[in-house]
């Protein structure tokens, strides 16, 4: 395995890794979905855009991290994209801190 694929493995790792620790959270009551999904999202995003960066620096094609940042955020949160919407036509967009009812 060349240093890209074992690089490539590893942020896949820490991805899967970050995501549990947020599932833990939903399951303790500590977070809901929507901002489970979201904080995976925007981290998933920035491993997938560091590993670009990486491929960029070295004159290399890398694989591509974002199909599989969007299959773990479903995972967490089935309705992401239309919590993503929402958050899109929020203008601005904040967080509500007050406790979720469901």
């Amino acid at each position: 395995m060349d240093q890209v694929e074992q690089l490539h493995e590893r942020l896949l790792g820490d991805l899967r890794r970050y995501a549990a620790s947020r599932r833990k959270d939903i399951d303790r009551g500590a977070e809901t979905r929507e901002l489970a999904g979201l904080l995976v999202e925007k981290y998933g995003y920035g491993l997938a855009r560091a590993l670009e960066l990486y491929g960029d620096v070295a004159g290399m094609r890398v694989p591509s991290l974002y199909a599989e940042v969007n299959r773990v955020v479903l995972e967490i949160d089935p309705q992401a994209e239309a919590h993503r919407a929402r958050r899109w036509d929020a203008r601005p967009a904040g967080i509500n801190l007050q406790a979720a009812r469901e």
